[in-house]
């Protein structure tokens, strides 16, 4: 399949055979922490996506991609770059606007188009897309050598500071299409009901909640409970041990429960003050910064603070138990802005890695939009 758009560029369905010419044109992209390498050819193998190279002479000069989801009435575009020998001469533009007449012509049940950036859009795109979410971003890099004493020291903040927090639950597969709606309220955590995942925007559709399960992304819930007592966690995640308060009106004292008997019905309504907390984590994979590295993306979803913490650190936990000996972690944490200052104190001292202080969300309404 191909186009003939100008005398000097083609586009093509991408193909395994185009990988290194996509590559050639990726090198130093995100400061190397590019998801590309590791998962293009992924990517090639999934049925709900579509991805696309420019060629001119015959090399590549841009490459494009749309993914589906929200059971297909949306498509979110990811992973556009182009040669920086070809810049500014219109081969981004006519990949968009080849991607939108692939959708209108292919899967005309899509009627909006998402993407994300990491700095405010230039005002002409402002005329076909709005910006529909938003969320700060704090990055951290954490060497081989570094790694233990980084939880040692995570784990004596969240104790200094998070007390009367129940740690996390591990949400199995079943767990999660419970959670909305159920014991979680989607205008409570999700802001514009968005479960953003490593970059992608998306719904609590049952075919998302799907696609994460296949992509093996890890779950983490603080249920939305409202009288907390002193809590320490136990050695294993299924189960913590919590020494109930009596004030509250809980009898029980020191109890060890599961993680399934964890609700909101575990707790006294009295108080509305706490409505839970969430966290993904996607799984960790090699960058192209340097062998050993690899990248870890974690997306909060929830305001308290001393939640936020507790999650970073059991996230990070779980990472760590699959890296591999000698390897290092680029750690990028996804918050509400008001999480920003305290979450910055939490990570104080550590080696940052600044390459984006912003996550944007724009959409556009495909059945309107004039694209030539």
């Amino acid at each position: 399949m191909s186009s003939l758009l100008t005398p000097d560029v083609q586009i093509f369905l991408a193909t395994a055979g185009d990988y290194e010419g996509v590559m050639a044109i990726s090198e130093g992209i995100y400061m190397g922490v590019d998801y590309l390498p590791y998962r293009y050819h992924t990517w090639l193998k999934d049925p709900q996506r579509r991805m696309f190279v420019a060629k001119s002479e015959g090399k590549v000069v841009g490459f494009d991609s749309f993914l589906l989801v929200d059971g297909g009435v949306t498509a979110v575009v990811q992973g556009l770059r182009v040669a920086d020998w070809m810049r500014g001469c219109g081969v981004a533009g006519i990949l968009q606007r080849f991607c939108f007449q692939t959708l209108r012509s292919d899967h005309p049940t899509v009627i909006r188009v998402r993407l994300t950036m990491v700095e405010n859009p230039p005002a002409t795109m402002l005329n076909t897309y709005h910006i529909i979410h938003s969320k700060a971003v704090i990055s951290v890099f954490i060497s081989a050598e570094q790694l233990e004493e980084t939880i040692k020291i995570l784990e004596s903040r969240v104790s200094a500071t998070c007390d009367n927090c129940i740690p996390p639950v591990f949400l199995e597969y079943s767990e999660v299409h419970n959670l909305f709606p159920g014991s979680l309220k989607e205008e409570d955590l999700l802001p514009g009901s968005f479960l953003m995942q490593a970059w992608l925007p998306i719904t609590t559709n049952k075919d998302n909640l799907d696609l994460m399960h296949r992509w093996k992304v890890q779950w983490f819930c603080s249920y939305p409970c409202d009288a907390l007592g002193d809590v320490t966690g136990s050695s294993e995640l299924h189960d913590v041990k919590v020494s109930f308060n009596v004030n509250n009106g809980i009898k029980q004292t020191n109890e060890t429960i599961s993680k399934d008997d964890i609700t909101a019905s575990t707790f006294p309504a009295s108080s509305k003050s706490f409505l839970g907390f969430l966290s993904l984590g996607s799984p960790m994979f090699p960058v192209p910064l340097g062998e050993g590295k690899h990248r870890l993306d974690i997306d909060l979803f929830g305001t308290d603070l001393s939640f936020a913490k507790i999650h970073v650190l059991y996230q990070l936990k779980e990472a760590v138990k699959k890296l591999s000996t000698g390897g290092s972690i680029i750690c990028f944490v996804y918050i509400e802005e008001s999480l920003l200052a305290g979450l910055n104190g939490f990570f104080e001292g550590f080696t940052p890695f600044p390459i984006w202080s912003k996550q944007l969300v724009l959409e556009m309404d495909l059945t309107a939009a004039r694209i030539s």
